[in-house]
């Protein structure tokens, strides 16, 4: 398995650094005319905008399509991090990811990163569902699309049979996290919302590799503790 990260990792050799330059010009090189008055986050917003249709770029990479995703890749972790310290509006965001995955389907942190912040910079938890089933019938064997899939039912949209249905398939998936089983009998169980979802969010929290994701967790963390426990289920169901 490839390791790809928020960067382009030890694929950026000098040779990958020429060649997306060839596949990419016009997006990684700013516009003459602003050079010496655009600001980074300026510059970046202009390579967005000149972003080539995906087909384009799979004729233009030469069969590289796997490099040339990293380089989108890098300008979409560029993007967001411009907007996430500034408006938290990501407008082009899901024009982004699915040049990435147009260019490499197999790519699965680009469908589970983006898909968070679809979801908690843009509003769009739709969208984001949109591309977790998309990549994950790019990548039936990876456990990280579907259990993507089942949080979002359960935290986003509120639908817990969608979210039981989705951590079910997670659960029959190699390299799955131990606590899998957990959630799906708090969910046969009908248990209290606040605390499988601070679960939910400890467990990103503490699997994550960006300090953004850290973030958007710490948020959401804070905002469960702050409100009161629910009471014991009608019945004295036992919480697992």
């Amino acid at each position: 398995m490839r390791l790809r990260g928020l960067a382009l990792g030890a694929r950026s050799s000098w040779l990958a650094a020429v060649l997306a330059g060839v596949v990419l010009v016009g997006v990684v090189v700013p516009l003459h005319r602003h050079q010496a008055v655009a600001t980074k986050f300026d510059l970046v917003e202009e390579r967005v905008w000149l972003l080539p249709p995906v087909g384009a770029l799979r004729v233009a990479s030469l069969g590289f399509h796997a490099m040339a995703a990293d380089v989108v890749w890098l300008l979409a972790v560029q993007y967001i991090g411009g907007h996430f310290m500034t408006d938290q509006r990501l407008p082009e965001l899901r024009r982004l990811l699915d040049t990435v995955v147009g260019l490499d389907p197999h790519f699965v942190e680009a469908y589970t990163l983006g898909a968070l912040f679809l979801n908690y910079s843009g509003a769009q938890p739709q969208a984001a569902l949109d591309l977790l089933q998309r990549g994950y019938h790019a990548n039936p064997d990876r456990w990280e699309l579907p259990y993507d899939i089942a949080r979002t039912y359960y935290l986003e949209l509120k639908d817990y049979a969608k979210a039981l249905e989705w951590f079910q398939i997670t659960d029959r998936l190699p390299g799955r996290p131990q606590y899998v089983p957990r959630f799906i009998a708090r969910l046969y169980a009908a248990t209290g919302q606040r605390e499988t979802a601070l679960e939910l969010w400890q467990a990103m929290r503490d699997s994550a590799t960006s300090d953004w994701v850290r973030a958007i967790a710490d948020r959401e963390i804070a905002k469960l503790e702050r409100q009161p426990p629910a009471p014991p289920a009608r019945g004295g169901a036992a919480t697992p």
